[in-house]
């Protein structure tokens, strides 16, 4: 499912405008939360930066597990932009020397647990993030009356609130037919990277109703929607600007892959295992892109 909702906000807030955008920013308020253990940084550091972007799958008297993990790295500078899609199953090693899953990780320590384990994993340094409820996200898509998207190869979806044929084309969906769209992989032939396009499809088509004349009547209910749903540590009006100065590094963005294979291991849990020269290339990728050199 989607976890990058940051890249939503900041589409949002590179189109809204005048009350709307005004509204939207005091709601912003509601939902930032800092980093325990982390000084915030001033805008300035965030040239370049990474970026942690969580979905996570949170019920009540759980405390969820994060069904989604993308790591989105820019730098304005050379107007580069790019995001790793982090496989939920892949294994990680903690701190503490114990394996598990990455998205396990969420359950352990919260969003300070997953970031420490995605920085040591891939050595990198990440000061921001932005973790949105799944649930969330198919309100967010009701809230603005649903999505149309261009659907590159038709395919079928079943869960067990949810059972849809997606043709081939262009489509409406609404908030739950939008969730399947873009949670689904195993049919496509892209794989995991099929999955990342249908994600940024669903998030600009978002992006572009609420830049839209329609706004002002759908608001309250987007507002509502975010303020129940939705933390990070970037204010809107640290978004709008890193939109401003990141624009052409985000529209040619180009996604990362991580090659591997996935196994039953010695303490009989499947993982996905990453290969040694994909994780080293995938590395050396972002650290070109942030001027970070690996640790």
């Amino acid at each position: 499912m989607i976890s990058a909702l940051l890249l939503a906000v900041i589409l949002i807030a590179s189109g809204t405008t005048g009350y709307a955008f005004l509204r939207l920013q005091q709601t912003a308020d509601g939902f930032i939360t800092p980093l325990k253990g982390k000084e915030k940084l001033p805008l300035e550091t965030m040239r370049p930066a990474n970026v942690l972007l969580i979905g996570v799958d949170e019920r009540k008297n759980d405390p969820g597990r994060a069904d989604a993990i993308m790591l989105l790295s820019f730098n304005p500078k050379t107007k580069q932009a790019t995001s790793l899609s982090i496989p939920r199953d892949m294994q990680v090693t903690l701190k503490d020397g114990a394996k598990t899953k990455i998205n396990h990780t969420y359950a352990y320590g919260g969003v300070e647990e997953t970031i420490e384990t995605v920085e040591q994993t891939f050595d990198v340094k990440i000061p921001y993030y932005a973790k949105i409820n799944m649930e969330g996200l198919i309100e967010l898509v009701d809230a603005v009356g649903g999505v149309t998207v261009d659907n590159p190869s038709a395919f079928s979806w079943n869960d067990r609130r949810l059972q849809k044929d997606y043709a081939e084309g262009e489509i409406k969906l609404d908030g739950l037919e939008a969730s399947g769209y873009a949670r689904m992989r195993k049919q496509d032939p892209l794989g995991d990277m099929g999955r990342q396009i249908r994600q940024r499809q669903v998030l600009e088509a978002v992006g572009m109703k609420l830049a839209g004349p329609d706004i002002l009547t759908n608001l309250e209910e987007v507002s509502r929607v975010l303020k129940n749903n939705f933390n990070t540590n970037i204010t809107f009006s640290e978004a709008a600007q890193l939109t401003q100065e990141n624009q052409s590094g985000f529209e040619r963005l180009k996604p990362l892959k991580l090659e591997g294979e996935g196994y039953i291991a010695s303490d009989g849990v499947w993982y996905f295992f990453a290969s040694d020269h994909s994780m080293q290339a995938t590395k050396q990728t972002i650290h070109e892109i942030t001027d970070q050199q690996a640790k």
